[in-house]
Formats: structure tokens, C-alpha cells, sequence
């Protein structure tokens, strides 16, 4: 018995003895080959530092490896500039390596690792990196650290952990978008993830927030989000936050936005800008469209604002989404010299304006807009193209309250330009469109102007009082002063009955003769003065049932008539006409006034087809004589004839279905 007490002694001396030894071997220079040296024999091929410190006399234990090295055969080497070691004594017991905390300084790495160990094995309660260097798809970091509590090996790349996590970086490059001086500070639970704070810059901004993502539901909720002087001009790269929004979408992830406040910030597109833009978006859902919204609110202010070639100053608006309606609480703005205020009502089909208020408006409409709403032109440029979807899907219009004063409208379009100056509308109780139907619906109209240019047509002061009770439209008022003379007139439209019939009776006193130029579609350079009236009526709804509904007359009387141009350049005009299109006639200095006669005009219409008893003029030399007859449900049923002769020269022409006949008899044919 004494024996194996004496052999037991002598193995604990030696232990203790073999311990000594390698303490204090560990302060020498010899402390990193013998740590290589137990690395290896404990099975950790490819392990080695380059020094090592500790110390005894710290709670809990620490030991620091200088620059440690692995060397992996299957995986690129893991490499650090120094690896911070804290454990207590219980941890020894435990299978694994399990350290209090870990802190791995001066790392670079081109993938993420992988440790080959199974779950578990290699845990800090603390582990943090600093000084970490980050290149992968997606993802660069740069002078980045990352804490992380409760943190464990596992078969992700980072690991699991639960807890605090902390993660700074001087520059992150996300999806190719650049963020700088990056803090995100959070906790981790098994079925959530809580930011508790957000900074960075992106874009000139600094961004601040905090958010939560539930797992489970895949929802990010962000409380709150605020950027300062975000900047984005039109070469900003939009496809790249497309594609991830695309992804987003198709993963399922779902986005409620409690308050997101963006503050004089700036942003510039080819069809839209911005400047010194504030806005405040709350309670908004995405992937959600603005028709699903529960309870979002947009409020929006900016000291410019364009939209295609809309340039708004100052503007101020104020939105409220909920499903399938959203309320413009109130919009206000300067714009075209003049200032814009509306509140309204919008659903998918409906647009109900309380109230639209226009003073000193002046548009000089573009020529392409002119054109679609005359029907010339398919929309082409987007903004033509925006308002054709909207009108197109619109069933409703109405206008509560209209009010436009001292404004200008100006159209440049070469079939109809005018001018029209010092408009003035006011409206009541306006429905302008039913069911996808316009006109005048329900409510009261009145319209006036000052100066207007129509064509060559000048106007004074035109007037127009319009009302309509449960579809039945009336224009009580038609008053337009066109230069020395007065047209007058009067209409009815019953919208409630089926093809919307329709009456119009027109009066004319000493109208200007050129008028007539514009009627015929023929150049007809007249002064003088004529006497019209006119009455008419029909179905209205369709293009096809006017076409056979069509009747009424038209007799004008004419007086003191003259041509401003020769009877031979006349002639000539006539000779080279190729269409029933009017022609814009010279500017340029007239010669001698031509007195002529013309006949009284009388038009006569039954049932769409209309017939134009001969008109005739007479000059000095020049004689013609025009007659004709369309029908409007057939245009290739059409038969006009232009006889005219100015001494031995004669001509006549006719156009008929969609031909042209010209038959000249010129004065060297006469004498041959």
C-alpha cells in the first residue's frame, strides 16, 4: 500500500512539475511552439500562431493567440491579427470549446467560413470582431465590427446566436448601393429580430430607425425612418433596386411602414423631379397597391415640383389612403403664373373634386395634347398616355365647387390654333361624367371671357350659361360677339333618354364673311358681312346615330362682299386644292379689294344626308359656282362640285367617294 502511495506522489510531482514547466515555457520565446506543438497533438492540424499571452491571475482566464493562422485543405485559410480568449475553469469540463468571450481582431475574409465541428461544439456568450474586411456576392464591408451574444457554431456560415447584436462598419456596399458610417444595434430572438437603432448615409442622407422582423410572418415592420438631405439624380441606377424589390415580392416578404419622414431631400428623373422636397408617409403596407392602403397618410410639401413639363412652385398636399378610396384633404400650388387649390375624392372609377379653384392660369397647350383631344393622334408622349388610361377607366367625374378666373389658355395646334384670355368659369354641382359618358350631367355652368382668337376669328367677351337637371342639359346662353357681329344661340340635350336627342338654334348678325372659308373647307379670301340662322337636330350619343339622325337647315345671307386676293391667284388656289381642308390664307399684304356678289347659302339636312343648293359669286371676271351633297353615314357618299371660269380659263372639280376629278380648259387650248 505504501508503494502505490509513493507511485502516486511521484506522478502527481511530476504533473505538477510538467505544469510548471509549461507555464513558464509559455513566457519565453518558446510560448508559440509549444502552443503549435499541443495544437497538434490534440488533433488541430494546420493551427498555428505566432505568440501567445495570458494570464492567471484575471476571472475568467485569458489567453490571447497573436496572429493566428489555419490552414484549411478544402477551404481558403482563416487568418486574424490577434484572437482574445476569456474562460472560466467550469468550461473545461464541457465537451467542446466554450469561452465566457471571444474577440478576433484583423480580419479578411473573400467567402464566409465554415468550421467543421458539429453544433455546438465552439460557443462565446460574448463574440465580437473587429476590424473585419468583407468581400462576397452582394455584400462588401469594410473596417466593419460585429458583436453578437449567446453565439454558437452551426451549419450557417454566422452561426446562431440570441441576444444584443451590434454590428459597425466605416462602408457597406449592398446590392452595389454604397453605405457609409453604418450602426445597427439590435437583439435576436428565436422568431423576431428588433433593430433598436439604424444609422447611416446613403445617397448625402443620414438615416436614422428602428424596425422589427417577425420570422415567421416574414413581415419588417419599421417603426420609424427618417433620412435628411437625400439626394437622387437621374443617372442614380434604378434597375438594381428594382430587381430587389422583384425579389422581395416573390419571396413574400411583406412590409408595414409605421412613419417614414424624408426631409429636404432632392430628386431628379427625366419625367419627374423634386427640390427641397419634405414628406411624412404613415401606416403604409407594401407590397400593397394605393387602392389596398387601411390607413395611410402622405403629406407632401416641396419648393418645386415637375411632373413631365408640369412645373409646380411651393406645392402642399395632404393624402388619406383607405381600401378603394383615397381623400385629397387639400392641394395647393403656383403654377403656369397663376395658383392652383383642390380638395377631392378618388376611387378605382371615380374622380369627385370638391372643390378646384384656378386663378391666373396660363397654359400654352402643347401641341401633341391638342391634337389627341381633337382625336388627330394616338397618345404618345407619357404624360398623353397617363391621362388616356385615366379618362379611359374614369366612369365618374363630378365638381362640387368650380371657380377659374384670369386665366389664359393658348393652342399652337396648325388646324385650330386660338387664344383664349381672361377666362373666367364658375360652376355648381357639376357631374361631367356618368357611367363613362360625358356632358353635363347635373349642376350649373357659367363661362365668359375677354379677348379670344380663333383662327383668324377674333371674339369679345363671349358669354355662356349652361344647367342640367337629372340629364337634361340646356345651354340657355350662348352669346359670342365675333368682331362687328353677334352669334346667339340656344341647345337642348336630353342625356337621361335613350341616343341622347338634341336640339340647336343659332341666330347671326353681321358675322364676319371669312367664317364661310372655314365652313366650305376651301380657300375663300371674303370680307363682308353675313346673316345666318340656323337650326338643327338629332341623336347625339354615337358618331353612327347622328349620322342618321341628323336634320335641320342653315341660310346665309351675305352683303357687302369683297375678295382680298386677285381672281386669277384665286382661280389658281382652286386649281391646286387637293382636299376639303381649309388652307391658311396669306398674311402678307392684300391687293385692292374685288367686289363681288354671293348668293344666299342654304344647307338642308334629313336624316344625316345633306344637300347644298348651288352658292355662287360673281366678281369682275372670276364666276363660280359650288353645289354639292354628303351623307354622313357613308363619307364615300359624298358628291361636290366647284365650277369657276375667269375669262377663257375654266375649271371644274369634283370630289366624289374618295376620288378627285380636276378638268382644266386653259386660254391656249381656247385659241388653238
Amino acid at each position: 500500500m505504501r508503494f502505490f502511495a509513493k507511485i502516486l506522489a511521484t506522478l502527481m510531482i511530476l504533473l505538477l512539475m510538467a505544469t510548471t514547466i509549461i507555464v513558464i515555457l509559455l513566457h519565453t520565446r518558446h510560448s508559440a511552439a509549444l502552443v503549435n506543438t499541443l495544437l497538434k497533438g490534440a488533433g488541430y492540424e494546420g493551427i498555428v500562431v505566432a505568440g501567445v499571452q495570458y494570464s492567471l491571475h484575471s476571472d475568467p482566464l485569458h489567453v490571447r493567440l497573436i496572429q493566428p493562422d489555419w490552414q484549411r485543405a478544402d477551404a481558403p485559410a482563416l487568418k486574424a491579427e490577434q484572437i482574445d480568449l476569456w474562460l472560466s475553469p467550469a468550461t473545461f469540463y464541457q465537451r467542446g470549446w466554450h469561452f465566457n468571450s471571444l474577440l478576433i481582431q484583423g480580419v479578411n475574409l473573400e467567402q464566409l467560413p465554415t468550421i467543421e465541428l458539429e453544433s455546438g461544439q465552439l460557443s462565446a456568450r460574448r463574440l465580437a470582431v473587429t476590424q473585419l474586411t468583407l468581400s462576397v456576392p452582394g455584400l462588401q464591408l469594410a473596417n466593419a465590427r460585429l458583436e453578437l451574444d449567446n453565439w454558437q457554431n452551426s451549419p450557417q456560415s454566422w452561426g446562431d446566436f440570441s441576444g444584443d447584436f451590434r454590428l459597425s462598419a466605416e462602408q457597406i456596399i449592398w446590392h452595389n448601393q454604397t453605405l457609409q458610417q453604418v450602426l445597427l444595434d439590435g437583439e435576436h430572438k428565436a422568431q423576431a429580430w428588433t433593430l433598436y437603432g439604424l444609422s447611416l448615409n446613403w445617397q448625402g442622407a443620414r438615416f436614422h430607425g428602428q424596425a422589427e422582423y417577425q420570422t415567421e410572418q416574414q413581415t419588417l415592420v419599421i417603426h420609424q425612418l427618417t433620412a435628411n438631405g437625400l439626394k437622387i439624380d437621374k443617372d442614380f441606377p434604378i434597375q438594381p433596386l428594382s430587381e430587389l424589390s422583384t425579389q422581395a415580392r416573390e419571396s413574400g416578404l411583406s412590409v408595414d411602414l409605421r412613419r417614414l419622414d424624408i426631409l429636404d431631400s432632392s430628386l431628379e428623373h427625366e419625367e419627374y423631379s423634386a427640390n427641397h422636397a419634405n414628406l411624412a408617409l404613415e401606416n403604409w403596407h407594401w407590397p400593397g397597391t394605393l387602392w389596398q392602403q387601411q390607413d395611410a397618410r402622405l403629406s407632401l410639401g416641396a419648393d418645386t415640383l415637375r411632373w413631365h413639363d408640369l412645373l409646380l412652385d411651393s406645392p402642399l398636399t395632404e393624402l388619406h389612403f383607405s381600401p378603394e378610396q383615397i381623400s385629397l384633404n387639400g392641394f395647393s400650388a403656383r403654377m403656369l403664373e397663376g395658383y392652383l387649390r383642390a380638395e377631392a375624392t378618388l376611387t378605382p372609377e371615380a374622380m369627385l373634386l370638391h372643390q378646384l379653384e384656378l386663378k391666373g392660369i396660363r397654359w400654352v397647350m402643347p401641341e401633341a395634347i391638342q391634337a389627341w383631344l381633337m382625336h388627330d393622334s394616338a397618345p404618345q408622349t407619357p404624360l398623353q398616355a397617363h391621362v388616356d388610361q385615366w379618362w379611359r377607366q374614369l366612369a365618374t367625374l363630378t365638381v362640387d365647387q368650380l371657380s377659374v378666373g384670369y386665366s389664359q389658355l393658348t393652342g399652337t395646334y396648325a388646324p385650330l390654333p386660338f387664344q383664349i384670355s381672361d377666362i373666367n368659369l364658375d360652376g355648381t354641382g357639376l357631374v361631367l361624367l356618368r357611367q363613362g359618358q360625358p356632358g353635363l350631367w347635373q349642376g350649373e355652368l357659367n363661362a365668359g371671357a375677354g379677348f379670344t382668337h380663333i383662327r383668324q376669328i377674333t371674339l369679345h367677351d363671349p358669354l355662356l350659361t349652361m344647367s342640367s337637371q337629372a340629364g337634361h342639359w340646356q345651354i340657355t346662353r350662348l352669346n359670342l360677339p365675333i368682331e362687328e357681329g353677334l352669334l346667339e344661340g340656344s341647345a337642348d340635350i336630353r342625356l337621361s333618354e335613350a341616343g341622347w336627342p338634341w336640339a340647336l338654334s343659332l341666330t347671326g348678325d353681321s358675322l364676319p364673311s371669312q367664317m364661310l372659308s372655314h365652313w366650305l373647307g376651301l380657300p375663300l379670301p371674303l370680307q363682308g358681312k353675313m346673316d345666318i340662322s340656323a337650326q338643327a337636330s338629332g341623336l347625339g350619343q354615337f358618331h353612327r346615330g347622328l349620322a342618321y339622325s341628323l336634320d335641320g337647315q342653315l341660310n346665309a345671307a351675305f352683303r357687302q362682299q369683297s375678295l382680298t386676293q386677285s381672281e386669277a391667284s384665286l382661280l389658281q388656289g382652286w386649281q391646286n386644292e387637293t382636299t376639303l381642308a381649309v388652307t391658311p390664307l396669306s398674311t402678307g399684304q392684300p391687293p385692292a379689294k374685288l367686289p363681288v356678289t354671293l348668293s344666299p347659302l342654304k344647307l338642308q339636312a334629313d336624316r344625316g344626308r345633306i344637300t347644298m343648293q348651288p352658292l355662287t359669286l360673281q366678281g369682275p371676271q372670276l364666276k363660280a359656282e359650288l353645289k354639292g351633297e354628303w351623307d354622313l353615314a357613308t363619307p364615300s357618299g359624298r358628291d361636290i362640285e366647284l365650277k369657276a371660269s375667269d375669262g377663257c380659263q375654266q375649271l371644274t372639280k369634283r370630289w366624289h367617294k374618295h376620288q378627285q376629278d380636276t378638268a382644266l380648259l386653259s386660254c391656249e387650248r381656247n385659241s388653238i
